[in-house]
């Protein structure tokens, strides 16, 4: 597997679920009086290395609002956001992924309204033995239904 490949596959992995990080709690979206995103139906298109793209559905609920703004991860990496700003339709975030041998340190942000996202990361780091000296990925997300078809994929 050539090095474009690899990292390619790295940041697909670890952005398909953007903030899925084991930090943050099933609990409902803070108490504060801001609107954050609505919950519901949400078309996500993650964007990778500048040329490869990937769009899903989920179906954001009340209780993933902050994880999904948090930060990107999935479920195959252990991801950590100490550093994690939150408010005026704004985000800020910077941590670490890490997988089976890998490693990438991270910082990224973004804007977000009730019904649209960008969120952007940049990484570097180690995939095994090969260094990654900087990587990028980006999300956009649109709001399209307050209520989510029955078979949707469920972010969490």
């Amino acid at each position: 597997m050539n090095r474009l490949t690899a990292l390619a596959l790295v940041l697909t992995t670890a952005l398909v679920a953007p903030a899925a990080s084991s930090q943050a709690d099933d609990a409902s979206p803070s108490a504060s009086s801001e609107k954050l995103i609505n919950p519901g139906y949400w078309n996500v298109t993650y964007h990778y290395l500048g040329f490869l793209n990937k769009t899903e559905r989920w179906c954001i609920r009340p209780k993933d609002i902050e994880k999904f703004l948090s930060g990107p991860c999935n479920h195959i990496y252990h991801c950590s956001y100490p550093y994690h700003s939150l408010g005026d339709g704004k985000m800020a975030f910077k941590g670490e992924i890490r997988g089976n041998d890998e490693l990438y340190h991270c910082q990224g942000g973004g804007a977000y309204s009730a019904t649209t996202l960008h969120m952007g990361v940049t990484c570097h780091g180690h995939w095994h033995i090969v260094p990654v000296p900087s990587a990028s990925a980006s999300t956009d997300a649109t709001f399209i239904a307050a209520t989510c078809p029955a078979d949707a994929k469920h972010f969490n």
